[in-house]
């Protein structure tokens, strides 16, 4: 399983020795982030199959790093975990204990079938938030009503955004996006960059996409949503 790599973050050297330890016995790949500031400079250098999200460090951090946390485990297969120091044990979040008790059959699974079917990724270099708007999106520029489908943005940037969708979109493909509150209703081009199926993990099921043609009235409508 060395095509799998994780990344780890863990405030507690002890705990962080531990998890890497249990990872690397599973024979996969693993890095450790000490805050999830770190874990976000390291996410978008270099491309990760899942985390290993320590609960104490999530739990503690601050409120700007939380907001950085979650849109991650909206983005990645996440195994959230808590070291015992006197008992010298992993333990799993009351969450993951509800599907298996037994902390090495759980991390074998999340590795073996969550990390192992999700792409390993990076995050984007621009920064997003989390707006929400409503759309209409379409292969074909012309929105054609038996192929055009209402959704809406789980986040959105200066250069793409995340799609809530239940369609499996194929990496490269080209759609088309027209945003329902916007003045300006031209079709935006836009490429999938990746995709993430309903079913698979327990993440948001969708479409991270590219802006690639807007009009200079768009460019600016969503300049001033980001408040650039």
């Amino acid at each position: 399983m060395s095509d799998v790599k994780i990344l780890i973050v863990v405030k507690d050297d002890e705990a962080g020795a531990a998890y890497s330890h249990a990872v690397t016995e599973v024979g996969v790949a693993c890095d450790i982030a000490r805050s999830f500031a770190e874990m976000s400079q390291m996410a978008t250098d270099n491309r990760y199959n899942g985390f290993l999200v320590d609960i104490l460090t999530l739990v503690r951090c601050s409120k700007e790093e939380k907001v950085i946390a979650y849109e991650c485990i909206n983005l990645f297969p996440v195994l959230r975990v808590k070291w015992e120091a006197r008992q010298k044990k992993i333990k799993l979040s009351p969450l993951e204990q509800s599907f298996s008790p037994d902390t090495g059959s759980a991390l074998r699974f999340f590795i073996e079938n969550r990390c192992r079917n999700f792409p390993a990724r990076s995050l984007r270099r621009s920064p997003r938030r989390q707006i929400n708007l409503n759309l209409y999106y379409s292969t074909d520029p012309d929105f054609p009503a038996d192929n055009t489908h209402k959704s809406f943005t789980i986040n959105l940037g200066s250069h793409g955004l995340f799609l809530h969708t239940m369609h499996d979109f194929l990496q490269g493909e080209t759609i088309w996006i027209r945003f329902l509150e916007f003045a300006d209703q031209t079709p935006i081009r836009a490429t999938v960059r990746w995709s993430q199926p309903w079913g698979v993990t327990r993440c948001i099921p969708g479409a991270g996409v590219m802006f690639e043609a807007m009009t200079k009235k768009q460019e600016q409508e969503i300049a001033k949503l980001l408040d650039l």
